[in-house]
């Protein structure tokens, strides 16, 4: 019987990849010391550097200063990412509306890794802060996905048994298979066009048994 679900953030709920092209096509005309660089070679390599969130943002500047030959400091642009990206954060289509249709009383948790501050800010500025019960962080909690103390911690503050948990993550290897190591049932949140079925889907709009079964419980006579 599932009695809490614990969620991933970044290309889970959090679309990541279609809101940062935004940011950093914001970026590049605010500041003046990059206009020599083309808006798509910008952003081509950021994203190319960041290998999707999993390299931390003052490397990836100091890269992209040194290719460039750009005369700002990693100081300088690391802030403005980590004050402005929130501003262009957006959920998938579709996350508001489940969320909206949980049970009341559901525990919810949010597993991420990534910057305590930063994550937090993302999480608020999807609107999605107020929903979870708990939220680990791994700069906060000092440890990292797939490491299965962060996932046992968050079943622990959220008073369940890990076999009690539905859990939703979009990498395989660092979400899905350590909660499954752990018995929690997993749904794995896939990118591109992928068969619905009831252990991956990749639209928030067409939602697999498991979750649509949770709904259908807040929203039974």
């Amino acid at each position: 019987m599932i009695r809490a679900i614990l969620f991933d953030l970044d290309e889970t709920l959090h679309d990541r990849s279609g809101s940062l092209p935004y940011f950093l096509r914001d970026q590049h005309q605010r500041f003046r010391e990059v206009a020599p660089v083309s808006i798509d070679d910008y952003i081509t390599t950021f994203l190319l550097l960041d290998q999707e969130g999993r390299v931390w943002k003052d490397v990836v500047y100091a890269e992209m200063i040194r290719r460039f030959e750009l005369s700002l400091s990693v100081e300088v642009l690391l802030q403005d990412y980590v004050t402005r990206y929130p501003i262009f954060a957006r959920s998938f289509p579709g996350v508001d509306t489940f969320f909206a249709q949980l049970p009341p009383g559901l525990p919810i948790g949010l597993l991420s890794n990534g910057r305590t501050t930063f994550q937090r800010a993302v999480c608020d500025a999807i609107g999605l802060s107020p929903s979870f019960t708990q939220i680990g962080i791994s700069e906060q909690e000092g440890v990292r996905k797939p490491d299965p103390i962060f996932f046992l911690r968050l079943t622990d503050r959220l008073g369940v048994r890990p076999d009690e948990v539905l859990y939703v993550g979009d990498h395989y290897d660092h979400d899905i298979l350590p909660a499954r190591a752990l018995g929690m049932q997993a749904i794995w949140k896939r990118t591109g066009d992928v068969p619905l079925t009831d252990t991956q889907f990749s639209d928030w709009c067409h939602l697999p048994s498991p979750l649509q079964d949770l709904i259908r419980k807040e929203n039974q006579p």
